[in-house]
């Protein structure tokens, strides 16, 4: 009997993805996920094919020269702190390669601090997918008005992780409006 209770036990435990924080995977529903900076939509619309592999969101540019972001929900907030030195993860696409702009990519909010990485590389027509570890080696940067400031610190990031108010991936890198961008396996806290 015990025996049955593991293999169960393991089995569930595969079923549900890979082991993580929050994660989220698009394949029934948005997850509460919503637009930033993008004008009136504030709602990104799910698509349910042609993600990595099925559902996924997009958003599309609707707002005024700022840069929008795609929201975590509140799942992914909180006492994150069983995060440090693990992964967050995920796919993204756009719809343009052309006329590219420089932002932040991904800025964490929490504990009164933010703190911001920068891709190496834009995201392609197809989907691409991005691994940061939520470590100080990882060239997370402080978030500061005027662009990235120092390198952060293992302080500063168990500081936001420790009460995550904010997690937000950006979702514009074309320079004009109509363009679109679109996420897939978000994943807080993967080893």
């Amino acid at each position: 009997m015990r025996l049955l209770a593991v293999v169960t036990l393991a089995f569930a435990s595969a079923a549900c993805g890979p082991a993580a924080y929050a994660g989220s995977t698009f394949e029934g529903d948005s997850e509460g996920w919503t637009l930033s900076n993008n004008g009136p939509l504030t709602t990104p619309t799910l698509e349910r094919e042609g993600g990595n592999p099925a559902g996924h969101l997009c958003g599309k540019d609707e707002g005024d020269g700022d840069i929008w972001y795609f929201v975590a929900p509140q799942k992914y907030l909180g006492n994150a702190s069983s995060t440090f030195g693990k992964r967050l993860t995920f796919d993204l696409k756009q719809g343009s390669i052309y006329n590219q702009v420089r932002g932040r990519d991904v800025v964490l909010n929490g504990g009164g601090l933010a703190v911001t990485w920068f891709f190496r590389f834009a995201p392609g027509l197809d989907w691409t997918p991005y691994s940061v570890r939520l470590d100080a080696d990882s060239g997370w940067k402080i978030d500061e008005p005027t662009g990235p400031g120092a390198a952060a610190t293992e302080a500063d990031l168990r500081t936001v992780l420790g009460d995550l108010r904010s997690v937000r991936i950006r979702g514009e890198y074309f320079d004009g409006l109509n363009d679109t961008a679109c996420i897939d396996n978000v994943y807080l806290g993967r080893d």
